[in-house]
């Protein structure tokens, strides 16, 4: 039988810093999914590798062979998350070099850069585990049997791809002297301190006063805007004379005061922008035509001299005609492209954010104590542009409320094609709603129910206070789940742009998205004071020696 796996959602601000503790077990589940491995850097001695002890407390210890799996884990992290971006070769990054090789800066290696990170949330995770331990905090069954899994997976990983348990652990943290214990051992560590913070998380309790006054503090983290801004640059050519570039220069700010006072006098921000750009794009349409028309009447001429003097003249005429040609047509599509809803996407910048120590001017202008109100307009110039600004929606916070939900989801590599996948997602929810049980754990529970050796449903859990998720992948769920008419019950199927189906199913309605966000980064900041005290309180030793052994 198929194991079924979680969702993968975006992190909302309810998630957070101690969930960093439990990354080791992240990172193991998606090795055993097939991310690309790492390449050996080299067996160490396995004797040397568990005689020598990295970093102990009291009750707790690691050895260099499980330092070298965290610090593995951690560049494994960092590898993954960057590649997604496409920063791994802007950040030195290279799975072709051995960690030691690949620059973290000019002084540092990412190897040395993954071991101070081990390092570090070593001290965290082991001054957690001896507070568990002195509170009689436990890991569940559940909790083993998540961990056991994990290892799992990877052996099934390394089996499947014809690799020894050994040879797949070198290949991607380091060495093949890393045994299942010596996961087991950061796991079972990481996921104790992991539950004991959110337990300590948890036990946190505020008033609306305390709500108030740290929102007051930290507004402009909360805090955003709606605007129109639109930039008149000057144009001139790269060997421009200085008299030139001052009468381009001045004309772009000119051009930009017209429309300013366009806008400011009431017409719409859109409609001026959109009838100066079309402006522009029929003045480069007349000119490409122009060229075209030009060559076109230059062409005998130009052929004639050409061939005179080489037998490419034909080429070359024809060449130039079919690049006039090709520019009239770009010309064209330019102008054609040129719509309300275009511009309007090119001009709107929605939930602008802006910091207390660094606004810019139109940020004065916006988040000012007295801020810009809707329709406000302003113009603020720079050397060579001038830029317009008008504000859509005035300086708020988001007061929609949020929302507890769940969600089991399909991949279309499961099924041989969408309407299979569509029909198993609708026999899941006609399941659900001919059910009397329409609780959250009910819903979960579809997901093994309906997970098979072919077919993984994979589900999320609760997902409390959630907020709106950014992508635009995730348009129509965000419509569906914070709409008004939203009852605690409901269940609706999404076809997603990544080939999968959601099935979110809606349980509760929350607080408001900004009071969560405060609670949840008050929470963080409590909780990372509470860690930085038992740090304090249950000091780590550190053997740099042993350390410095690890490669």
């Amino acid at each position: 039988m198929g194991k079924a796996k979680k969702v993968k959602r975006e992190k909302s601000k309810t998630d957070v810093w101690y969930t960093v503790l439990a990354i080791v077990i992240g990172v193991c589940l998606v090795f055993g999914l097939g991310v690309a491995i790492l390449q050996p850097t080299g067996l160490m001695d396995y004797i040397s590798l568990h005689a020598r002890t990295a970093i102990k407390t009291a009750n707790y210890s690691v050895n260099n062979a499980q330092f070298t799996y965290l610090t593995y884990a951690t560049y494994n992290n960092y590898y993954q998350t960057y590649e997604s971006y496409g920063y791994t070769s802007y950040l030195g990054l290279d799975r072709t070099k051995p960690l030691s090789q690949q620059q973290y800066t000019e002084s540092m290696s990412w190897l040395d850069y993954c071991k101070s990170q081990a390092e570090s949330t070593l001290k965290q995770v082991m001054a957690l585990c001896e507070t568990a331990k002195a509170d009689g905090f436990e890991l569940t069954s559940d909790d083993k049997a998540t961990i056991e899994e994990s290892i799992t997976s990877l052996a099934d990983y390394a089996k499947q791809n014809n690799y020894s348990f050994s040879s797949a652990v070198g290949a991607m943290y380091g060495s093949k002297g890393i045994t299942k214990s010596d996961i087991r051992h950061i796991l079972e560590m990481q996921t104790l301190a992991s539950k004991y913070a959110e337990k300590l998380r948890d036990s946190y309790t505020y008033t609306d006063e305390q709500y108030d006054n740290y929102f007051e503090e930290n507004k402009y983290d909360y805090l955003k805007a709606d605007y129109y801004s639109y930039t008149v640059k000057a144009d001139y050519e790269s060997d421009a004379t200085d008299e030139e570039k001052e009468a381009a220069i001045s004309a772009a700010k000119n051009k930009a005061l017209e429309l300013f006072n366009k806008i400011e006098g009431g017409e719409d921000f859109v409609a001026v922008v959109m009838e100066y750009k079309k402006e522009l794009a029929t003045a480069e349409k007349e000119a490409a035509e122009k060229a075209l028309a030009d060559a076109k009447a230059n062409a005998a001429e130009t052929e004639a001299e050409a061939e005179a003097e080489t037998e490419t003249g034909t080429d070359t005429a024809e060449e130039t005609q079919s690049a006039e040609e090709k520019a009239v047509e770009d010309a064209v599509k330019a102008l054609e492209a040129i719509t309300e809803e275009s511009v309007k996407s090119d001009v709107l910048t929605e939930g602008h954010k802006t910091t207390k120590d660094d606004k810019s001017e139109a940020d004065e202008w916006m988040f000012a104590d007295s801020p810009a109100q809707n329709g406000a307009v302003k113009m603020i110039a720079a050397d060579e542009s001038a830029t317009i600004y008008q504000v859509v929606k005035s300086v708020y916070r988001d007061e929609y409320n949020t929302a507890t939900i769940r969600e089991l989801g399909l991949s279309l590599s499961n099924f041989t094609n969408e309407d299979a996948m569509k029909e198993y997602a609708q026999k899941i929810i006609d399941d659900f709603n001919a059910g009397s049980d329409k609780s959250g754990e009910a819903f979960d529970k579809l997901a093994e129910k309906y997970t098979t050796d072919d077919i993984s449903v994979g589900s999320s859990g609760q997902q409390k206070e959630t907020t709106k998720r950014s992508s635009a992948n995730y348009e129509e769920i965000n419509e569906w789940v914070f709409s008004d008419e939203r009852k605690p019950g409901d269940v609706k199927m999404f076809v997603l742009d990544e080939n999968g189906i959601y099935i979110t199913f809606y349980e509760e309605t929350g607080r408001a998205a900004w009071l969560a966000g405060v609670d949840s980064s008050m929470r963080a900041d409590d909780l990372e004071k509470k860690v930085n005290e038992l740090q304090e309180t249950y000091p780590a030793t550190v053997n740099d020696k042993a350390i410095e052994k690890v490669q």
